[in-house]
Protein backbone atom coordinates (compact mmCIF):
# COMPACT_ATOMS: atom_id res chain seq x y z
CA UNK A 1 0.00 0.00 0.00
CA UNK A 2 1.29 3.37 -0.87
CA UNK A 3 1.47 5.83 1.65
CA UNK A 4 -0.48 9.03 1.90
CA UNK A 5 2.50 11.12 1.51
CA UNK A 6 3.70 9.58 -1.64
CA UNK A 7 0.37 9.71 -3.34
CA UNK A 8 0.31 12.92 -2.65
CA UNK A 9 3.59 14.02 -3.92
CA UNK A 10 2.45 12.43 -6.99
CA UNK A 11 -0.05 14.69 -7.47
CA UNK A 12 1.62 17.47 -6.95
CA UNK A 13 4.15 16.94 -9.11
CA UNK A 14 1.79 16.21 -12.02
CA UNK A 15 0.15 19.48 -11.14
CA UNK A 16 3.20 21.34 -11.35
CA UNK A 17 4.24 20.22 -14.47
CA UNK A 18 0.97 20.81 -15.70
CA UNK A 19 1.06 23.80 -14.44
CA UNK A 20 4.31 24.87 -15.55
CA UNK A 21 3.42 23.86 -19.35
CA UNK A 22 0.15 26.27 -18.94
CA UNK A 23 2.42 29.04 -17.80
CA UNK A 24 5.07 28.36 -20.75
CA UNK A 25 2.11 27.95 -23.37
CA UNK A 26 0.95 31.19 -22.11
CA UNK A 27 4.18 32.87 -21.85
CA UNK A 28 5.73 31.64 -25.20
CA UNK A 29 4.33 33.85 -27.79
CA UNK A 30 5.15 36.69 -25.51
CA UNK A 31 8.20 35.97 -25.25
CA UNK A 32 8.53 34.73 -29.44
CA UNK A 33 7.15 38.20 -29.82
CA UNK A 34 9.82 40.32 -27.92
CA UNK A 35 12.19 38.72 -29.59
CA UNK A 36 11.03 38.96 -33.20
CA UNK A 37 10.22 42.39 -32.07
CA UNK A 38 13.68 43.03 -30.92
CA UNK A 39 15.26 41.43 -34.06
CA UNK A 40 12.43 43.81 -35.93
CA UNK A 41 13.98 46.59 -34.15
CA UNK A 42 17.45 45.90 -34.82
CA UNK A 43 16.57 46.07 -38.70
CA UNK A 44 15.01 49.24 -38.49
CA UNK A 45 17.75 50.58 -36.19
CA UNK A 46 20.50 49.35 -39.23
CA UNK A 47 17.38 50.68 -41.72
CA UNK A 48 17.33 54.00 -40.21
CA UNK A 49 20.83 54.55 -40.40
CA UNK A 50 21.50 53.69 -44.07
CA UNK A 51 18.67 55.75 -44.59
CA UNK A 52 20.65 59.06 -43.05
CA UNK A 53 23.68 58.04 -44.46
CA UNK A 54 21.80 58.06 -48.53
CA UNK A 55 19.69 61.32 -47.30
CA UNK A 56 23.09 62.82 -46.49
CA UNK A 57 24.61 61.90 -49.57
CA UNK A 58 21.43 62.95 -51.60
CA UNK A 59 21.74 66.27 -50.14
CA UNK A 60 25.42 66.51 -50.71
CA UNK A 61 25.29 65.69 -54.07
CA UNK A 62 22.89 67.82 -55.46
CA UNK A 63 24.40 70.81 -53.49
CA UNK A 64 27.66 70.45 -55.34
CA UNK A 65 25.24 70.19 -58.93
CA UNK A 66 24.51 74.21 -57.72
CA UNK A 67 28.68 75.10 -58.65
CA UNK A 68 28.55 73.64 -61.93
CA UNK A 69 25.18 74.21 -63.51
CA UNK A 70 21.99 76.45 -63.33
CA UNK A 71 19.70 75.70 -59.88
CA UNK A 72 17.03 73.98 -61.41
CA UNK A 73 14.49 71.96 -59.48
CA UNK A 74 13.64 69.01 -61.50
CA UNK A 75 17.37 68.05 -61.89
CA UNK A 76 17.72 68.70 -58.26
CA UNK A 77 15.05 66.26 -57.68
CA UNK A 78 16.26 63.76 -60.37
CA UNK A 79 19.79 63.71 -58.82
CA UNK A 80 18.32 63.41 -54.92
CA UNK A 81 16.24 60.44 -55.87
CA UNK A 82 19.14 58.23 -57.89
CA UNK A 83 21.50 59.08 -54.85
CA UNK A 84 19.02 57.50 -52.38
CA UNK A 85 18.17 54.54 -54.62
CA UNK A 86 21.39 53.30 -55.44
CA UNK A 87 22.65 53.92 -51.47
CA UNK A 88 19.83 51.79 -50.37
CA UNK A 89 19.85 49.50 -53.07
CA UNK A 90 23.07 48.73 -51.95
CA UNK A 91 23.05 48.28 -48.09
CA UNK A 92 20.56 45.65 -49.63
CA UNK A 93 17.38 47.61 -48.61
CA UNK A 94 14.52 46.79 -51.26
CA UNK A 95 11.39 49.10 -49.92
CA UNK A 96 10.95 52.03 -52.60
CA UNK A 97 10.72 55.35 -50.36
CA UNK A 98 9.44 58.69 -51.25
CA UNK A 99 12.08 61.50 -51.78
CA UNK A 100 11.74 64.98 -51.94
CA UNK A 101 14.24 67.71 -52.95
CA UNK A 102 13.57 70.94 -51.88
CA UNK A 103 16.15 73.99 -53.78
CA UNK A 104 15.12 76.70 -51.47
CA UNK A 105 17.51 79.16 -52.84
CA UNK A 106 20.61 79.22 -54.67
CA UNK A 107 22.70 77.86 -51.92
CA UNK A 108 20.83 75.12 -49.76
CA UNK A 109 19.02 72.04 -50.99
CA UNK A 110 16.81 70.26 -48.40
CA UNK A 111 16.42 66.24 -49.04
CA UNK A 112 13.62 64.11 -47.24
CA UNK A 113 12.88 60.79 -47.49
CA UNK A 114 9.84 58.15 -46.01
CA UNK A 115 9.92 54.91 -46.26
CA UNK A 116 7.94 52.06 -44.78
CA UNK A 117 9.38 49.99 -42.02
CA UNK A 118 10.64 46.13 -42.65
CA UNK A 119 8.61 43.95 -40.29
CA UNK A 120 8.97 40.60 -40.03
CA UNK A 121 8.34 39.80 -36.63
CA UNK A 122 6.13 43.14 -35.22
CA UNK A 123 3.26 42.50 -37.03
CA UNK A 124 2.13 39.31 -36.19
CA UNK A 125 1.84 40.42 -32.55
CA UNK A 126 -0.65 43.09 -33.28
CA UNK A 127 2.36 46.01 -33.69
CA UNK A 128 0.95 48.75 -36.01
CA UNK A 129 2.78 48.71 -39.34
CA UNK A 130 5.00 52.01 -39.24
CA UNK A 131 7.36 54.29 -41.39
CA UNK A 132 10.75 55.47 -40.81
CA UNK A 133 11.81 59.15 -42.22
CA UNK A 134 15.12 61.17 -42.47
CA UNK A 135 16.05 64.59 -43.78
CA UNK A 136 19.23 66.69 -44.50
CA UNK A 137 20.03 69.81 -45.69
CA UNK A 138 23.24 70.70 -47.44
CA UNK A 139 24.76 74.46 -47.73
CA UNK A 140 26.87 75.79 -50.59
CA UNK A 141 28.81 79.11 -48.98
CA UNK A 142 31.95 80.47 -50.32
CA UNK A 143 30.94 79.79 -53.59
CA UNK A 144 30.98 82.39 -56.69
CA UNK A 145 30.43 82.25 -60.43
CA UNK A 146 32.41 85.25 -61.87
CA UNK A 147 31.64 85.39 -65.46
CA UNK A 148 32.00 89.12 -66.30
CA UNK A 149 35.26 90.99 -64.92
CA UNK A 150 36.05 94.76 -66.06
CA UNK A 151 39.83 95.02 -65.12
CA UNK A 152 40.53 98.87 -65.66
CA UNK A 153 40.92 99.91 -62.02
CA UNK A 154 40.10 103.89 -62.14
CA UNK A 155 38.23 104.48 -65.41
CA UNK A 156 34.49 105.85 -65.18
CA UNK A 157 32.25 103.84 -67.04
CA UNK A 158 34.42 100.91 -67.13
CA UNK A 159 30.76 99.00 -67.45
CA UNK A 160 28.92 101.19 -69.44
CA UNK A 161 25.27 100.42 -70.79
CA UNK A 162 23.38 102.48 -72.70
CA UNK A 163 20.44 103.11 -75.29
CA UNK A 164 18.20 100.65 -73.74
CA UNK A 165 20.93 97.35 -73.53
CA UNK A 166 20.56 94.67 -71.48
CA UNK A 167 23.06 92.49 -69.37
CA UNK A 168 21.60 88.87 -68.18
CA UNK A 169 24.08 87.15 -66.88
CA UNK A 170 21.38 84.92 -64.37
CA UNK A 171 23.86 82.80 -62.74
CA UNK A 172 26.85 84.11 -62.39
CA UNK A 173 28.76 87.61 -61.38
CA UNK A 174 29.42 90.88 -62.53
CA UNK A 175 31.99 92.62 -61.27
CA UNK A 176 34.01 96.24 -62.36
CA UNK A 177 37.44 97.09 -60.79
CA UNK A 178 37.30 100.60 -61.38
CA UNK A 179 37.28 102.81 -58.06
CA UNK A 180 35.61 105.10 -59.65
CA UNK A 181 32.40 106.63 -58.47
CA UNK A 182 31.03 105.68 -61.26
CA UNK A 183 32.72 102.73 -62.34
CA UNK A 184 29.35 100.85 -63.47
CA UNK A 185 26.85 103.21 -65.10
CA UNK A 186 23.88 102.36 -66.81
CA UNK A 187 21.36 104.52 -68.63
CA UNK A 188 17.43 104.65 -68.16
CA UNK A 189 15.87 101.59 -69.70
CA UNK A 190 18.79 99.49 -68.89
CA UNK A 191 18.05 95.78 -67.44
CA UNK A 192 20.98 93.88 -65.44
CA UNK A 193 19.93 90.75 -64.22
CA UNK A 194 23.05 88.75 -62.09
CA UNK A 195 23.80 86.99 -58.90
CA UNK A 196 25.47 89.71 -58.09
CA UNK A 197 26.89 92.67 -59.67
CA UNK A 198 29.85 94.39 -57.52
CA UNK A 199 31.28 97.64 -58.37
CA UNK A 200 34.80 98.52 -56.32
CA UNK A 201 33.81 102.12 -56.60
CA UNK A 202 30.03 102.91 -57.27
CA UNK A 203 27.38 103.07 -59.29
CA UNK A 204 25.82 106.08 -61.85
CA UNK A 205 22.54 106.17 -64.16
CA UNK A 206 19.08 105.21 -63.48
CA UNK A 207 19.32 101.18 -64.75
CA UNK A 208 17.17 98.64 -63.15
CA UNK A 209 19.03 95.83 -61.26
CA UNK A 210 17.41 92.33 -60.81
CA UNK A 211 18.26 88.99 -59.51
CA UNK A 212 20.44 89.18 -56.89
CA UNK A 213 22.41 91.67 -54.62
CA UNK A 214 24.40 94.80 -56.13
CA UNK A 215 27.28 96.23 -53.90
CA UNK A 216 29.88 98.99 -53.87
CA UNK A 217 33.48 99.49 -52.58
CA UNK A 218 34.24 95.75 -53.51
CA UNK A 219 37.67 94.40 -53.19
CA UNK A 220 39.33 94.82 -56.74
CA UNK A 221 40.12 90.81 -57.91
CA UNK A 222 43.56 90.41 -59.90
CA UNK A 223 43.56 89.94 -63.55
CA UNK A 224 42.96 85.89 -63.01
CA UNK A 225 44.82 85.08 -66.81
CA UNK A 226 47.72 87.90 -65.85
CA UNK A 227 49.86 84.21 -65.50
CA UNK A 228 48.67 82.88 -69.17
CA UNK A 229 51.62 82.32 -71.63
CA UNK A 230 51.09 84.17 -74.66
CA UNK A 231 51.38 82.67 -78.22
CA UNK A 232 54.31 82.15 -80.06
CA UNK A 233 53.66 83.71 -83.47
CA UNK A 234 54.81 81.64 -86.45
CA UNK A 235 55.66 82.30 -89.96
CA UNK A 236 52.26 83.32 -91.84
CA UNK A 237 50.19 80.86 -93.19
CA UNK A 238 48.27 83.77 -95.17
CA UNK A 239 48.67 87.38 -95.77
CA UNK A 240 46.08 89.18 -95.84
CA UNK A 241 44.05 86.83 -97.06
CA UNK A 242 40.45 87.84 -97.54
CA UNK A 243 37.73 85.04 -98.35
CA UNK A 244 34.58 86.08 -100.02
CA UNK A 245 31.59 84.23 -101.72
CA UNK A 246 33.68 80.91 -100.73
CA UNK A 247 31.69 77.84 -99.68
CA UNK A 248 28.06 77.26 -99.07
CA UNK A 249 25.95 75.12 -96.42
CA UNK A 250 26.75 71.91 -97.77
CA UNK A 251 30.38 72.69 -98.65
CA UNK A 252 31.61 74.70 -96.12
CA UNK A 253 35.22 76.54 -96.65
CA UNK A 254 38.07 75.16 -94.51
CA UNK A 255 40.49 76.77 -92.50
CA UNK A 256 42.72 75.71 -91.11
CA UNK A 257 44.81 76.84 -87.73
CA UNK A 258 48.53 78.82 -88.14
CA UNK A 259 49.67 82.13 -88.39
CA UNK A 260 47.33 84.58 -90.44
CA UNK A 261 49.56 87.86 -91.13
CA UNK A 262 47.63 91.27 -91.77
CA UNK A 263 44.14 89.66 -90.49
CA UNK A 264 41.60 87.45 -91.91
CA UNK A 265 38.89 89.00 -93.73
CA UNK A 266 35.48 87.09 -94.30
CA UNK A 267 32.73 88.59 -95.90
CA UNK A 268 29.99 88.11 -98.59
CA UNK A 269 28.18 84.93 -98.57
CA UNK A 270 31.02 82.98 -97.72
CA UNK A 271 30.17 79.84 -95.15
CA UNK A 272 33.15 78.84 -93.58
CA UNK A 273 34.36 76.62 -91.11
CA UNK A 274 37.16 76.56 -88.92
CA UNK A 275 39.42 73.52 -87.88
CA UNK A 276 40.12 73.01 -84.39
CA UNK A 277 43.18 74.24 -83.12
CA UNK A 278 45.05 77.59 -82.72
CA UNK A 279 44.81 80.97 -85.04
CA UNK A 280 47.12 83.79 -84.43
CA UNK A 281 45.68 86.85 -85.93
CA UNK A 282 48.71 89.24 -86.16
CA UNK A 283 49.42 93.07 -87.52
CA UNK A 284 45.48 93.18 -88.50
CA UNK A 285 41.66 92.33 -87.69
CA UNK A 286 39.62 89.27 -87.87
CA UNK A 287 36.90 90.69 -89.81
CA UNK A 288 33.36 88.63 -90.45
CA UNK A 289 31.12 90.96 -92.19
CA UNK A 290 27.90 90.85 -94.22
CA UNK A 291 25.84 87.51 -94.58
CA UNK A 292 29.01 85.78 -94.06
CA UNK A 293 28.54 82.87 -91.82
CA UNK A 294 31.45 81.39 -89.20
CA UNK A 295 31.24 78.37 -87.15
CA UNK A 296 34.05 76.07 -85.32
CA UNK A 297 34.63 73.53 -82.48
CA UNK A 298 37.73 73.56 -80.58
CA UNK A 299 38.96 77.14 -81.97
CA UNK A 300 40.75 79.98 -79.99
CA UNK A 301 42.09 83.30 -81.66
CA UNK A 302 45.06 85.05 -79.97
CA UNK A 303 45.41 88.79 -81.15
CA UNK A 304 48.40 90.43 -81.41
CA UNK A 305 50.38 92.99 -83.36
CA UNK A 306 48.99 96.15 -84.93
CA UNK A 307 45.02 96.58 -85.14
CA UNK A 308 44.76 93.55 -84.06
CA UNK A 309 40.75 93.00 -82.96
CA UNK A 310 37.82 91.12 -83.49
CA UNK A 311 34.63 92.65 -85.25
CA UNK A 312 31.49 90.90 -86.51
CA UNK A 313 29.30 93.08 -88.45
CA UNK A 314 26.60 93.48 -90.41
CA UNK A 315 24.44 90.12 -90.69
CA UNK A 316 27.16 87.75 -89.69
CA UNK A 317 26.60 84.62 -88.29
CA UNK A 318 29.00 83.59 -85.52
CA UNK A 319 29.06 79.97 -83.86
CA UNK A 320 32.11 79.09 -81.95
CA UNK A 321 33.43 76.72 -79.27
CA UNK A 322 36.44 77.48 -77.83
CA UNK A 323 39.53 74.42 -77.31
CA UNK A 324 39.16 71.73 -74.92
CA UNK A 325 43.07 71.61 -74.53
CA UNK A 326 46.22 73.31 -75.54
CA UNK A 327 47.29 76.47 -75.12
CA UNK A 328 44.11 78.38 -75.54
CA UNK A 329 41.76 76.00 -73.55
CA UNK A 330 38.54 77.48 -72.62
CA UNK A 331 40.19 80.65 -74.11
CA UNK A 332 38.08 82.27 -77.14
CA UNK A 333 39.40 85.04 -77.72
CA UNK A 334 42.94 86.15 -76.53
CA UNK A 335 44.37 89.67 -76.84
CA UNK A 336 48.24 90.06 -76.69
CA UNK A 337 49.09 92.24 -73.39
CA UNK A 338 51.35 94.39 -75.16
CA UNK A 339 48.22 95.69 -77.34
CA UNK A 340 47.57 99.31 -77.97
CA UNK A 341 45.24 100.70 -75.14
CA UNK A 342 41.80 100.85 -75.40
CA UNK A 343 41.31 98.63 -78.93
CA UNK A 344 37.91 98.06 -79.30
CA UNK A 345 36.62 94.81 -80.17
CA UNK A 346 32.59 95.36 -81.80
CA UNK A 347 29.89 92.53 -82.15
CA UNK A 348 27.68 94.51 -84.21
CA UNK A 349 25.54 91.85 -85.39
CA UNK A 350 22.72 90.41 -84.23
CA UNK A 351 23.50 86.78 -84.79
CA UNK A 352 26.35 85.72 -83.02
CA UNK A 353 24.57 83.11 -81.45
CA UNK A 354 27.17 80.90 -79.97
CA UNK A 355 30.31 82.10 -78.13
CA UNK A 356 31.17 79.26 -75.81
CA UNK A 357 34.64 80.01 -74.02
CA UNK A 358 36.44 83.14 -72.53
CA UNK A 359 36.89 86.59 -73.83
CA UNK A 360 40.33 88.01 -73.02
CA UNK A 361 40.89 91.25 -73.54
CA UNK A 362 43.48 92.71 -70.94
CA UNK A 363 43.97 96.49 -72.95
CA UNK A 364 40.59 96.74 -74.99
CA UNK A 365 36.68 97.19 -74.80
CA UNK A 366 34.46 94.96 -75.56
CA UNK A 367 31.51 96.81 -77.37
CA UNK A 368 28.56 94.96 -78.07
CA UNK A 369 26.21 97.21 -80.43
CA UNK A 370 23.24 95.49 -82.16
CA UNK A 371 19.66 95.32 -81.69
CA UNK A 372 19.03 91.51 -80.77
CA UNK A 373 19.90 88.93 -78.15
CA UNK A 374 24.05 87.72 -78.14
CA UNK A 375 25.63 84.87 -77.51
CA UNK A 376 22.12 83.35 -76.29
CA UNK A 377 23.12 79.57 -77.26
CA UNK A 378 26.59 79.64 -75.63
CA UNK A 379 27.07 76.96 -72.73
CA UNK A 380 28.49 79.22 -71.12
CA UNK A 381 30.54 82.68 -71.82
CA UNK A 382 32.92 84.54 -69.21
CA UNK A 383 34.15 88.40 -70.42
CA UNK A 384 37.29 89.51 -68.74
CA UNK A 385 37.81 92.98 -70.65
CA UNK A 386 39.68 96.35 -69.39
CA UNK A 387 36.52 97.75 -70.34
CA UNK A 388 32.82 96.58 -71.39
CA UNK A 389 29.92 98.71 -73.55
CA UNK A 390 26.77 97.63 -74.60
CA UNK A 391 24.94 100.06 -76.23
CA UNK A 392 22.22 100.35 -79.42
CA UNK A 393 19.97 98.01 -77.17
CA UNK A 394 21.70 94.85 -77.25
CA UNK A 395 20.94 91.53 -75.24
CA UNK A 396 24.36 89.87 -73.90
CA UNK A 397 23.26 86.66 -72.34
CA UNK A 398 26.27 85.47 -70.40
CA UNK A 399 25.39 81.91 -69.69
CA UNK A 400 26.82 79.93 -66.56
CA UNK A 401 25.96 75.92 -67.79
CA UNK A 402 29.60 75.13 -66.95
CA UNK A 403 28.51 71.11 -67.21
CA UNK A 404 26.76 70.77 -70.09
CA UNK A 405 30.37 71.42 -72.19
CA UNK A 406 34.01 69.95 -72.08
CA UNK A 407 35.55 73.76 -72.85
CA UNK A 408 37.25 74.29 -69.43
CA UNK A 409 36.51 77.24 -67.71
CA UNK A 410 39.96 78.80 -66.37
CA UNK A 411 41.42 79.26 -63.21
CA UNK A 412 39.39 82.24 -61.00
CA UNK A 413 36.63 82.31 -63.34
CA UNK A 414 33.41 80.60 -63.46
CA UNK A 415 32.46 78.40 -60.12
CA UNK A 416 34.65 78.87 -57.29
CA UNK A 417 34.97 75.62 -55.53
CA UNK A 418 33.11 76.86 -52.50
CA UNK A 419 32.21 74.57 -49.37
CA UNK A 420 29.51 72.44 -49.25
CA UNK A 421 28.62 71.44 -46.01
CA UNK A 422 25.18 69.52 -44.18
CA UNK A 423 23.62 72.03 -41.55
CA UNK A 424 23.73 70.96 -38.07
Amino acid sequence: MVPKWRRAGQHFGADASGAVALIFSLVAPVLLGAAGTALDYVTWTRQQAHLQTAVDAAALSAARELTITSADQARIDAIARSIVLARLDAAGIGHVPMVAATLSDATTVRVEVRMPRQDTFAGLFGIAPGELAADATAILSGQRKLCVLALDASAAQAVYLKSNSWLTARDCDVHSNARHAAGISTDSGIQVTAAKVCSSGGFTGQGSFRGGTRLSDCAQIPDPLAGRAALTVGSCKASNLQVVDRGAPGSRYRLTPGTYCGGLFIGGNSVVQFDPGEYVISGGPFVVDSNAEVAGDGVGFYLTGANARFQFLSNARVDLDAPTGGPLAGLLFYEDRHAGEMREHEIKSNYVSNMTGTIYLPKGRLVVDATNEVAQQSHFTVIVSRQILLTANPKLVVNANYGLTSVPVPKGLGPSEGTIRLAD
